[in-house]
């Protein structure tokens, strides 16, 4: 216990550690008491990360303490010590456990040592065919988080769980036919599934397209371009779209959401119908304060207002991610700002600042004489651009009047780079 004590001791921290870690899986018991006692002084963290270091071999003593935890925070910490200690095999066994808490946490083990995600290498190099097997069935877990967990790690596991998968879905059992759908797309996208699956998606969205409802393209990070009106084959093909698939606003959203995560996709957009009176075309590549798109969505929204009168192309990110916007009327550039984190000072500003961008200033100002334009800028352009007389993604919804049909597209970029790697998405 006193070895354990040190642990809070930053002068003693590594020699402690040393010397629990030379006595192996003796000393877990009191490791884990102390880890999940909420009045120790020692960081459970480091507990936790010490245990994680004895391995496998702690196994059924951490398995213990999950079972017999009480609370929320004792599931919390025990659950954290147990799913890192790399024990894959028996993990695979404790996926049939009585305890949803424990099927989840042998489910979250699976995937922090198998998946190939982001070009990991698997810490785990045995057999994946038994693990899969076994992981599968809770895909119909009656715990939705075990199912959730479980959508969300076989994915992850690569190429050898395609197979498996395809077989469900022709051979049953049927109570798992749906969610492995799910499934297979996640882990290998529309390339995935048979012809009869994708001829089975592609009716889906014809049907649901018939009565399709606007909603807002909410998002983290949000990037577009608003065209007005709605030729949508004349706006495609001056931004040189291609390969243009039936959308509806959910698939959109999803797409766009899928594309727009940590590593944003530059290689398709969703184009919506016309709604009230704008067309938008929503994707990473419409954002006019990434240095690597800036100067071709400047000249996108500039040859778009030349045959339409007028073009405009905004981003926004939430969380700190600032705006930015870039406008063109008769093939002149009238505006382009950058209040954002992407741009990073490098994209030169372009114009004079509009009344539009002054009048939301001293509207948002009001309450602080001292808020300077760095202060309010960041937050402009949704606002911005219903100023100005356009649609935003976050405006949609029941009450926008829809015109015609939306459609997902690929971008120049996908002819240069490969299309991108499809994934499941809403329809």
């Amino acid at each position: 216990m006193e070895l354990i004590k040190e642990l809070g001791d930053p002068r003693q921290f590594q020699d402690a550690r040393e010397a629990l870690m030379s006595q192996g899986r003796s000393v877990v018991p009191p490791l884990l008491r102390e880890m999940l006692d909420e009045s120790s002084p020692v960081d459970w963290f480091q507990i936790k990360l010490l245990i994680h270091a004895i391995g496998p071999a702690a196994y059924d003593d951490v398995l213990a303490a999950l079972e017999a935890a009480h609370d929320e925070e004792t599931r919390r910490r025990a659950g954290a010590a147990f799913s890192g200690l790399g024990a894959v095999d028996r993990y695979a066994e404790a996926l049939s456990h009585p305890s949803a808490t424990v099927r989840e946490s042998a489910a979250f083990g699976i995937q922090s040592a198998c998946s190939v995600m982001f070009d990991r290498t698997p810490a785990y190099q045995g057999d994946m065919a038994p693990v899969i097997e076994a992981l599968v069935p809770l895909l119909a877990d009656p715990d939705p988080h075990v199912a959730q967990r479980a959508l969300w790690v076989l994915p992850m596991l690569g190429d050898a769980v395609l197979e498996p998968l395809r077989r469900i879905r022709r051979d049953g059992p049927g109570a798992l036919r749906a969610r492995v759908l799910t499934a297979l797309a996640s882990a290998g996208g529309e390339e995935a599934l048979s012809e009869r699956d994708r001829a089975a998606v592609a009716r889906l969205i014809r049907i649901k397209a018939l009565d399709d409802r606007a909603e807002p393209l909410e998002g983290c990070s949000a990037s577009w371009i608003a065209v007005p009106g709605g030729d949508r084959t004349g706006i495609t093909g001056a931004l040189g779209l291609s390969g243009e698939r039936l959308a509806t606003f959910a698939l959109g959203h999803s797409v766009v959401l899928h594309d727009s995560d940590d590593r944003p996709d530059h290689r398709r957009v969703y184009v919506t119908p016309e709604v009230d009176g704008w067309t938008l075309i929503v994707g990473p590549w419409c954002n006019p304060v990434d240095p690597e798109r800036a100067d071709g969505v400047l000249e996108a929204v500039t040859a778009l207002s030349r045959r339409y009168g007028r073009a405009q192309a905004y981003h926004f990110g939430e969380h700190g991610g600032g705006s930015g916007w870039a406008l063109a009327e008769h093939g002149t550039v009238v505006r382009r700002a950058d209040a954002s984190s992407c741009g990073g000072g490098q994209i030169p500003e372009l114009g004079e600042r509009l009344p539009e961008e002054l009048a939301l200033h001293a509207e948002w100002a009001e309450d602080d004489e001292d808020a300077e334009w760095e202060d309010t800028a960041p937050y402009m352009a949704p606002d911005l651009a219903l100023r100005l007389g356009a649609t935003n993604p976050f405006a949609l919804g029941p009450r926008t009047a829809v015109r015609g049909r939306g459609v997902v597209a690929l971008t120049p970029l996908a002819a240069e780079q490969g299309p991108p790697t499809t994934g499941a998405y809403r329809v």
